[in-house]
């Protein structure tokens, strides 16, 4: 007396199972690292903007404190000598590492 059998059995489910999971655990934490990037690059590019912004108002060089969206930037000028200012942009990132972005200008 043979069955004929057409559908997955308990320990075929079982398995495919533990390897989904398996796959899900190894790809979580590259998942989570490629969003906090992606946020990273979000906040650099803000900075960016922040830094074009203030070397286009270069009439006034003084050093302030931005908050944009709950991230804290300082910008700072520096003189570099032969009527050139250095603006830098500093931040905190989402790792936690201290960002800077830099640019000159020609008084």
């Amino acid at each position: 007396m043979s069955k004929s059998c057409n559908g997955f059995t308990f320990v075929e489910a079982i398995v495919s199972l533990a390897l989904l999971l398996f796959i899900t655990t190894a790809l979580l934490p590259l998942v989570t690292h490629i969003m906090v990037e992606r946020q990273n690059a979000a906040l650099k590019s803000q900075a960016q903007q922040l830094l074009n912004d203030e070397m286009s108002n270069n009439d006034r060089f003084i050093e302030k404190t931005v908050t944009i969206r709950g991230v804290v930037y300082t910008v700072s000028w520096t003189n570099e000598g032969n009527k050139i200012k250095k603006a830098c942009v500093r931040w905190n990132d989402y790792v936690g590492r201290i960002v800077e972005r830099c640019g000159y200008v020609k008084q």
